[in-house]
């Protein structure tokens, strides 16, 4: 198997195991580029039958969104939006990997022409039929046109090949337009070190190296890495070169696999406060009105 970014096949595995279902799962660290991912990565049609049907109920215990789930949604959303409008105000937005739809209904509240798509049968129908947005069900490649932004949130790191599908975002982006990426950091301190590994993760992205892999066709605007990785990109004129991880970017990624424990956990990574997170949120989703969905995403905009 080789490094699907810098093709190398200096690798080392770094976990053998699913955190979920605790099957067996080979991830490995490219000593040649930094990248990390399952080996070998599983293919697209593969990847496409389990994501319309199993990955939701696998993943939520769903087919449909619960109000727990919408809830959850809606408060991502306006905070993502309120980082999206430090640079982009408005546009035609494309939210690849919609779900249940908040996001592209709250974006089409807050300035944005929002559609969406969808792999899901079941999420995607729910949008459609409670928030009466545009989302197709399908992948990636079904979708044409031209957009001003594209947003994908924890989506990246499920796509076999995400060289290609940047690729794909860059030639559906007007000129100038704008991407909006969220992936899980595989560098974070605040992750508990027997939760990082899924089968439904291919790829588990540095700031570094979601940048390379993305470097053919986008430029850097604005990063966040406290948390969750979030990279605002901008369209180039031209289609360039790949730009690989440097050496000190590597090393550092390394370093950072090497030092996940639950001593950093606890305590750089504040695990310490997560059991009073989960209790506050647990008493708080138990207490959440009996509204429709549409009806809780409202009360979440107007009270933003």
């Amino acid at each position: 198997m080789s490094c699907f970014l810098c093709r190398g096949r200096k690798l080392k595995t770094v976990s053998n195991k699913d955190a979920k279902s605790g099957d067996f799962l080979n991830v490995s660290f490219c000593h040649s580029c930094g990248m990390v991912q399952q080996d070998p990565i599983p293919t697209e049609e593969e990847l496409k039958a389990y994501y319309s049907t199993e990955y939701r109920k696998d993943y939520k215990n769903t087919y449909t969104p619960k109000l727990k789930h919408i809830f959850r949604a809606g408060n991502n959303a306006l905070d993502r939006i309120k980082f999206l409008k430090t640079v982009v105000k408005g546009g035609r937005l494309l939210d690849v990997g919609a779900g249940g739809g908040e996001f592209t209904w709250v974006s089409g509240e807050m300035g944005f022409d929002s559609d969406g798509i969808e792999p899901n049968v079941g999420y995607s129908s729910y949008a459609r039929e409670e928030y009466g947005i545009n989302i197709q069900t399908g992948e990636l490649d079904d979708v044409d046109g031209s957009y001003e932004v594209i947003t994908m949130f924890h989506v990246m790191e499920h796509m076999p090949d995400p060289v290609k599908t940047f690729k794909k975002l860059w030639e559906l982006l007007n000129d100038d337009g704008h991407l909006f990426i969220e992936v899980p950091n595989i560098e974070t301190k605040d992750a508990s070190p027997h939760n990082i590994y899924f089968k439904a993760h291919i790829h588990y992205f540095s700031e570094a190296t979601l940048i390379s892999a993305a470097s053919q066709y986008f430029d850097v605007v604005v990063t966040d890495n406290s948390s969750n990785l979030r990279v605002l990109f901008k369209r180039k004129e031209k289609k360039s070169v790949l730009v690989l991880p440097s050496q000190s970017q590597i090393n550092l990624t390394n370093e950072r696999l090497n030092s996940k424990g639950w001593v950093e956990y606890t305590f750089a990574g504040k695990g310490y406060t997560k059991l009073f997170y989960r209790l506050a949120t647990i008493i708080n989703e138990a207490t959440l009105p009996k509204k429709s969905g549409l009806h809780l995403l409202q009360s979440l905009v107007k009270g933003n």
